[in-house]
């Protein structure tokens, strides 16, 4: 009884268990999404219509998550199963492969989509781009809640439709903010390698990453390259995600005589206010970039 109280009372399984957003319709589409980001995008779509709820809880990445009992259960009343697909969140066919997904349809938003290869993977995060998310993924939910409620096919479209005027909007927002910065100072150090689509769409140049593969540190040689490498570029700052620890990226900096390490972006997952909405994430980002190279 005590192993089963601590984990109802677990962070990761109230975050399968609990609606998170604006209210929802008696007879909602249930929908669980892999993490937060996505949760937040199907329910701008959804509107009232589609009851979310994303497994992995808010400030935690996907590449290591260790699922939850409270997880299962959660597949087992979706009708509709959200992911990215593309090497991002696997452990949630681990999950269905031993649950099952009692009947639920997939959506898996990252399928045709053109890749940018990194040492001959291809990358998953997509959404760093929001003209992806606009093309790429809200047509397919849109499809996807209409194909299980085709009553609300105009509704789907309708809102899928204003959200991508709201990502035009700040698509236009986060490119003037990164327009102030000199062109010279428009380089990236990143933790993990969770930047290439957002490089390419605003115009970074990616110099390296702290951690090539999560769970796995880099050697001393790979360190010591990297700085070298960092020092050639005249880079300003290096940055790294709230969900990590910061060691290496401060290790990194202090080798490097950098003096400047941001250690508060989220990319996998939404944070705190303001970084707890798709868009407030990008401002939050782009922001903290921004201040940080001018």
């Amino acid at each position: 009884m005590l192993a089963l109280l601590v984990v109802g009372c677990s962070p990761g399984s109230r975050a399968a268990s609990e609606t998170v957003g604006p209210s929802v319709d008696a007879d909602a589409i249930p929908v669980v999404t892999t993490t937060t980001v996505f949760a937040d995008i199907v329910r701008a779509v959804g509107g009232s219509r589609a009851n979310v709820r994303s497994i992995i809880p808010p400030g935690v990445g996907p590449e290591d998550y260790e699922p939850k009992p409270a997880d299962a259960r959660a597949l087992a009343d979706a009708r509709l199963i959200v992911s990215n697909g593309v090497g991002l969140d696997d452990f949630l066919d681990r999950l269905l492969s031993s649950t099952g997904s009692g009947g639920a349809t997939r959506l898996v938003l990252g399928e045709g989509i053109p890749t940018i290869d990194v040492d001959g993977e291809p990358n998953p995060h997509f959404w760093l781009d929001p003209t992806i998310v606009k093309t790429g993924y809200l047509p397919k939910i849109a499809d996807a809640l209409s194909m299980l409620d085709p009553g609300h096919h105009s509704t789907f479209e309708a809102n899928a439709a204003a959200y991508g005027r709201q990502l035009d909007d700040l698509d236009a927002e986060l490119k003037a903010e990164v327009a102030t910065i000199p062109p010279a100072n428009r380089k990236l150090v990143t933790f993990h390698d969770a930047f290439p689509y957002f490089a390419r769409h605003f115009g970074f140049d990616l110099v390296g990453v702290v951690l090539p593969n999560v769970g796995q540190e880099p050697t001393a040689s790979d360190l010591a390259a990297l700085v070298e490498k960092v020092k050639a570029a005249h880079v300003r700052a290096v940055f790294s995600e709230a969900q990590f620890n910061a060691k290496l990226a401060q290790t990194l900096a202090d080798e490097a005589g950098i003096s400047s390490v941001i250690t508060t972006l989220y990319n996998d997952a939404l944070g705190p206010p303001p970084a707890d909405s798709y868009p407030g994430m990008m401002r939050w980002n782009v922001e903290h970039i921004v201040d940080a190279l001018k």
